[in-house]
């Protein structure tokens, strides 16, 4: 990830904040400064946290503006808080809350990039108390190499199906919780390929990490007893097909 998108003087370490609000501010206040965003995106990143829950996992939320914010967005940036005490997220604590503003398909390099780092818990681990502002800022910016795609032929008891995504935000930040929200009641494993690369579909992060925009084939694999109804939940969520 370039330096652009994340300068040095947009990562924080040592903060603290009492609720996700305040940290939402923190961070969106820096992208402010930074001249990424107009005051009003700060807002959108309140907005879109009431829609729906930004937290990643292992200790990282990724507060962004709703789609109607695009508008406040000057250009693409990152501003990076830690707080090493924790901050109430839902149900767990944000250690590293990352506001991101981005431009038209911009923000799903952004987040690929971003959630192949931030899938390392043991990394996330050391960045959520790490004093040193720098190390959080190169270890986000260096360019990481994308995993190998573990496609294999169908196994007997495995159902697969291929579709192209038309849900117009892609595998985004929204779609992706949406979609592990609809498939937490079926007893199936189930994994989606995109871009060469495999995901956990119970996984936001890994989700994010297939960096799929609209318009990409994606596979999804599924198996177990749920695996027929998590299909059809999974394609819903891709082709952006009301719930059934």
């Amino acid at each position: 990830m370039a330096t652009e998108v994340l300068s040095a003087s947009a990562v924080v370490v040592g903060a603290s904040a009492p609720d996700q609000t305040a940290a939402i501010d923190l961070v969106g206040s820096i992208l402010v400064a930074e001249g990424c965003v107009t005051p009003d995106y700060v807002t959108e990143m309140r907005e879109r946290e009431r829609i729906v829950s930004t937290y990643l996992g292992n200790g990282i939320a990724l507060p962004h503006g709703t789609n109607e914010a695009r508008s406040a967005v000057l250009r693409t940036g990152l501003a990076v808080a830690q707080f090493p005490e924790g901050v109430p997220w839902g149900e767990e604590p944000a250690y590293l809350v990352i506001g991101l503003a981005a431009t038209s398909e911009e923000h799903i390099e952004v987040l690929s990039r971003l959630a192949n780092i931030l899938g390392d818990e043991e990394l996330c681990r050391r960045l959520a108390t790490t004093p040193d502002a720098a190390e959080i800022h190169r270890t986000l910016t260096a360019d990481g190499v994308a995993p190998p795609g573990n496609g294999h032929p169908p196994k007997n008891d495995e159902i697969v199906a291929t579709v192209t995504i038309t849900n117009p935000a892609g595998l985004h930040a929204r779609p992706a919780a949406t979609l592990v929200d609809r498939i937490r009641g079926f007893d199936a494993e189930i994994v989606i390929e995109a871009n060469g690369r495999r995901a956990n579909a119970r996984s936001m992060t890994a989700l994010l990490s297939l960096g799929a925009a609209v318009g990409d084939g994606v596979r999804v694999v599924a198996r177990g007893p749920g695996a027929d109804g998590a299909t059809d939940a999974v394609i819903a969520v891709l082709t952006n097909r009301p719930e059934a």
